[in-house]
């Protein structure tokens, strides 16, 4: 299968019509989608920070961070065996999303206007709608139940990221 037959397949996913168990399993396009996610992360965390180093860093650690948390989760449930589609599913949706965040990342850098923080208001909470409801998708769980497991998993890969780069 090819790689815009794969994305075809996972784009429906960040609209919530899609469930990330039927998605195809692809290594390559798993590949692909992290190495564009490390840039794009990279690109928006250099733009915080003077160090490009720290922000390397502290990117290796989030994806570090993101990869291992899914992991655990998925073995938990006894559900290892889905890992390749649901890492993939959760990093291809932060890769869309991360194309609506940077041009808000610019207009709020460049005019500070009240709309552009509404609207990168929004977006963070798209981004996390999406990773509770693959959550809730894969793990057959309950709205709320995904909801906070979302939570934790933001604090877990951001925060602690943010935390562990400061050492």
């Amino acid at each position: 299968m090819s790689t815009i037959d794969i994305l075809r397949q996972y784009l429906p996913l960040c609209w919530f019509s899609r469930n990330p168990l039927e998605l195809t399993r692809s290594i390559s396009f798993f590949r692909l989608n992290l190495l564009f996610y490390f840039v794009v992360e990279y690109f928006m965390q250099a733009n915080m920070t003077d160090d490009p180093f720290e922000s390397f860093t502290e990117v290796s650690i989030e994806t570090t961070l993101t990869l291992l948390f899914i992991g655990l989760i998925l073995l938990l449930n006894k559900t290892l065996y889905v890992y390749i589609q649901v890492i993939t599913a959760i990093i291809f949706c932060s890769n869309v999303v991360s194309l609506f965040i940077i041009p808000v990342l610019i207009w709020l850098t460049v005019t500070e206007d009240i709309l552009s923080y509404y609207l990168l208001g929004l977006i963070f909470l798209w981004d996390f709608m999406l990773v509770a409801y693959i959550f809730r998708k894969v793990l057959s769980i309950n709205l709320p139940a995904s909801l906070a497991l979302s939570v934790f998993y933001f604090i877990v890969a951001y925060l602690g990221a943010f935390a562990l780069g400061q050492l």
